[in-house]
């Protein structure tokens, strides 16, 4: 997966370099191109009904509505005017909830790949911008439960995002900026399903299972004008 993220940021910056010059990076016809990482602390609440109903008494108390995930992320923005832009965002998150019962022990890990199109509003300051932006993105999630060293469930989703953001902008020089962003985000999920298309299933409820959610987030990065 690590692999697929870096692959994806490397084409971005190809493609970029293959457009003819534009004009200077505070006006129109620039672009951008960020990266980072970051942190959000979502619900997720069929996912979290499941763990509740699968796990042992004694562990249920240890699962929280709220849990942390990280992700590293890349966007290519263009700027149309000195005020607007438009951004092709992706990134790969990751989360992970571990359980320990006894001699047994419940490991789960979800990661999502998460493209999203943003369309920002920027107020521009010779030495910090501030971008409000809002967006959306279609999602492909995945849940592996680790039963041991040697046997792994997947269950694959997808499902449509939202995603509103508030980037600070301080600027190191003409071309190079710092990415501080806060967050909130909404997303849908179709039911959780393995390779022969068997749902993932409460086994004392019988209710398909989701990765639908909400949270916020934050993000640190670089970003870099290509042009």
């Amino acid at each position: 997966m690590r692999w697929t993220f870096i692959s994806i940021l490397f084409c971005l910056a190809f493609l970029n370099f293959q457009i003819s010059a534009q004009k200077n990076s505070t006006g129109k016809g620039s672009y951008l191109l960020s990266l980072g990482m970051g942190v959000d602390y979502s619900a997720s609440p069929s996912y979290t009904d499941y763990l509740k109903n699968e796990l042992p008494l004694s562990a249920r108390d240890s699962i929280k509505t709220y849990t942390i995930g990280v992700e590293f992320f890349g966007g290519l923005e263009y700027r149309f005017t000195k005020y607007t832009s438009v951004k092709l965002d992706y990134s790969y998150y990751l989360r992970s909830n571990r359980y320990t019962f006894v001699y047994y022990v419940f490991d789960y890990t979800i990661s999502t790949h998460q493209p999203y199109l943003m369309l920002f509003y920027s107020l521009n300051n010779k030495k910090i911008d501030i971008k409000v932006g809002t967006g959306a993105g279609y999602h492909f999630q995945k849940l592996e439960n680790n039963i041991s060293a040697n046997q792994q469930l997947v269950y694959t989703a997808s499902g449509l995002s939202f995603r509103g953001e508030i980037i600070f902008v301080p600027k190191f020089s003409k071309i190079l900026e710092t990415y501080i962003s806060g967050y909130i985000f909404g997303s849908t999920s179709s039911s959780l399903k393995d390779s022969n298309g068997n749902y993932l299933k409460g086994n004392e409820t019988g209710k398909e299972v989701n990765l639908s959610g909400y949270g916020v987030g934050a993000r640190l990065g670089i970003s870099i004008y290509l042009n």
